[in-house]
């Protein structure tokens, strides 16, 4: 190998105690015996890694120059020596310090540590190479001193501040040339730099076990007014703003919540790679567009017509997925229904103004029917609302013109049909072929069939289905 010949310290962390800035290895008083391997760290979520600094305490002070560098190979702490080392390092210095004073020295190790945490390198840990091939050596305390122990400060940056954690190695080690298959690894000290023999060299290599920093994922896109209500995003349909969005992970539990901007944009960010749902909170007046629809996932809606939920979706490590959407649709007004009544009282027969005849002709019945009644004028309109010329009170067909009359006066004027529509014809249907003097000689099951359509319609014209009375409105 080539001429590696310095004291080699190898601070193998074979586990981390996380200390946090205000409490650094012990730096004065002596330490407990080390504690167990931990558990790997986890940033928090948005959390941004800005700096490592490694700390090695001097015991022994040489004045030399002290260069660091990334090992490249596997080594363990008990059992490393010279010969099985091999050099196992990159000639690159990550950094220097001077050893010329019994104290703390420092190494910015961020751009190694953050390489490592991201696996760009094995971490392997770090060789210290005291330059000069002169004496005298520089000597460091070891983690067995049980006081000033080596270690590595790794600090973020969260959105309450800055937050450092000091992580101290709990295992080293130092090979030594003149001993080349000697382990040091249970040495009180360890070693940089040369012997009175300037061949004679000793090397110190130093390890952190640190954790991978998770690539943090996001999850976003549109909220956007459907106007043809297809479901899909077209090219002149524009984004809603102020669109609340809710974000959960698929315990349902609740993580965050934000508002489209102006162009109907959201993101979630920072996000712990996982399992996510988006809820979209809809505006009044407004319908979710159908969902799921075309073959394109970044312009469909994804949002459930009935709760503004999507799917389940898992993102992974450093995924921004920006295809979950939302199209909101306004539906026609669906007007408000009057009672029969008020059509009575508006037919132009009373002081009230008379609404009915710009809303006439109706037919009862399907046109040209033998039973079936064109209702042409106001007055043909007011008697059989009133149900005394088109048969009386105590017959159903005539109670069901004045229904079916009410309801078609309703839709005319605004009203939604959908609750009835279906009524509607199937009374229609029957009235062309049976008038009402053909009450009295129906079967049971018709004469029980024209009061069930009667009573849908009395329903719908006192706004107990449908879209409601107008005075509820």
């Amino acid at each position: 190998m080539a001429k590696p010949t310095k004291f080699l310290v190898l601070f193998a962390a074979l586990g981390i105690l996380a200390l946090g800035c205000q409490n650094q290895p012990n730096m004065v008083e002596p330490q407990s015996a080390p504690p167990a391997p931990s558990a790997k760290i986890t940033l928090a979520n948005g959390a941004t890694f800005d700096s490592a600094t490694l700390y090695v305490h001097i015991l022994d002070v040489s004045g030399q120059s002290v260069n660091v560098h990334r090992i490249t190979g596997d080594w363990d702490e008990g059992t490393v020596t010279w010969n099985n080392f091999g050099g196992s390092y990159a000639p690159a210095v990550e950094g220097s310090f001077v050893a010329d004073a019994y104290d703390w020295r420092t190494v910015d190790l961020t751009s190694l540590v953050q390489s490592w945490m991201l696996g760009t390198y094995d971490n392997f840990g770090v060789l210290l190479d005291q330059v000069a091939e002169a004496y005298p050596r520089t000597r460091y305390y070891a983690h067995e001193s049980g006081m000033n122990i080596p270690f590595l400060r790794v600090c973020y940056s969260t959105t309450g501040g800055t937050v450092c954690d000091d992580y101290p190695a709990i295992a080293d080690a130092y090979i030594y040339e003149v001993m080349p298959d000697f382990n040091n690894g249970y040495a009180m000290t360890f070693y940089t730099g040369w012997g009175f023999d300037t061949d004679l060299e000793k090397q110190a290599m130093v390890r952190f076990d640190l954790p991978t920093i998770p690539q943090l994922a996001a999850i976003g896109d549109t909220v956007w007014y459907d106007d043809n209500n297809n479901g899909i995003q077209d090219g002149d349909e524009l984004g809603a703003p102020g669109v609340a969005v809710n974000l959960y992970d698929c315990a349902d539990n609740f993580i965050a919540s934000t508002v489209t901007d102006a162009n109907g944009f959201y993101i979630f960010d920072d996000l712990t790679p996982g399992d996510y749902y988006v809820e979209f909170i809809l505006p009044e007046g407004y319908d979710f567009s159908p969902q799921d629809q075309g073959v394109d996932d970044a312009i469909d809606s994804d949002a459930d017509p009935i709760t503004g939920k999507t799917v389940c979706t898992t993102l992974d490590a450093g995924e921004r997925d920006m295809t979950w959407d939302a199209g909101l649709y306004m539906p026609p007004h669906e007007g408000c229904t009057l009672t029969i009544g008020f059509w009575k009282t508006h037919a132009g027969f009373g002081p009230q103004a008379n609404v009915v005849s710009p809303l006439l002709p109706i037919w009862l019945g399907t046109p040209g029917g033998t039973c079936s009644i064109p209702v042409t004028d106001s007055a043909i309109a007011h008697d059989i609302l009133l149900m005394n010329v088109y048969g009386h009170q105590d017959n159903g067909i005539t109670k069901l013109y004045a229904q079916l009359l009410g309801a078609k006066l309703n839709i005319a004027s605004g009203a939604s049909e959908s609750s009835v529509k279906n009524t509607i014809s199937k009374a229609d249907e029957f009235i062309a072929d049976n008038c009402y003097a053909d009450w009295d000689f129906l079967s049971g099951a018709d004469q029980a069939k024209v009061l069930r359509w009667h009573a849908k319609l009395d329903d719908y014209n006192n706004g107990l289905i449908g879209p409601g009375h107008c005075d509820d409105m």
